[in-house]
């Protein structure tokens, strides 16, 4: 299972990830568009980080991952909170909750893992099935752009009683990335191998308009990064914030057929 093996690693392997400007970028754009939600779903929460984060600014919290090992670490992580977050093990294409949520975060580009067309379609039917009419749906993605610069690209990075090498490559035809990571444990003296494989697909900027307008949202910007400045089809990393308006115009046959 992917983030099996990293679970345990995920945070001294992204001590670089900016989660404090990814939550300032969330209240920003709440501000923006006149949002004052008190419970909030963060989708592929991963170990929590940003989850604390955003608990720790006062909105109720409820947290999806797919990983039991990455939820493991995030349930620790935000145990001693004054208001800890409520953590699910769910995919985003199968989302389901007991109500709805007033509104909806998606970041470090897990909607790229997403890899084809009707698992996409299904995520953001099923956010829009939840999300109160009104609500946000803030997410972002890497574009092609920054897929093509990673494409060759290998890197190491070692910390006590372990070792890992990354390797990127990137397929322009499909769209696809693909992440393989090999991880080393020491075990009494000699070092145990891990191998992850991570898929992540490039979705064009106007696809993804089209998908969240049928899930019922209304695309209310689109931003280069973390940052207020509209973005460019060759910006590295798209934040999208969109606002549901209406219920997904897909027919719910066509839905049961995607899960096929």
């Amino acid at each position: 299972m992917q983030y099996s093996a990293l679970a345990g690693l995920y945070d001294a392997l992204t001590d670089n990830v900016p989660y404090r400007k990814y939550a300032a970028q969330i209240e920003r754009l709440f501000c923006r568009y006149g949002q004052k939600p008190s419970l909030v779903l963060e989708l592929a929460c991963g170990t929590g980080t940003l989850t604390a984060l955003l608990a720790q600014k006062g909105y109720e919290m409820i947290a999806a991952d797919i990983s039991p090992d990455m939820l493991s670490v995030a349930r620790e992580k935000c145990r001693e909170l004054a208001q800890p977050p409520v953590f699910i093990c769910q995919d985003m294409c199968s989302l389901d909750l007991y109500g709805t949520v007033q509104a909806a975060v998606c970041c470090l580009d897990s909607i790229n893992y997403l890899t084809d067309i009707r698992k996409l379609r299904r995520a953001f039917a099923r956010v829009s099935l939840f999300l109160e009419q009104g609500g946000l749906f803030l997410f972002d993605v890497k574009t092609p752009a920054m897929f093509r610069e990673m494409d060759g690209v290998c890197s190491v990075d070692e910390g006590e009683g372990w070792f890992g090498a990354w390797r990127y490559g990137w397929d322009a035809k499909s769209r696809l990335c693909v992440h393989a990571v090999d991880l080393f444990f020491e075990r009494g003296g000699v070092y145990e191998r891990q191998t992850e494989e991570h898929l992540q697909r490039a979705y064009p900027r106007n696809v993804l308009e089209k998908e969240l307008e049928t899930a019922g949202f209304c695309v209310r910007g689109v931003f280069d990064g973390l940052s207020l400045r509209a973005a460019r089809e060759e910006t590295g990393r798209l934040f999208f914030a969109a606002q549901k308006v209406t219920p997904n115009r897909r027919a719910p046959e066509e839905e049961s057929k995607e899960q096929v």
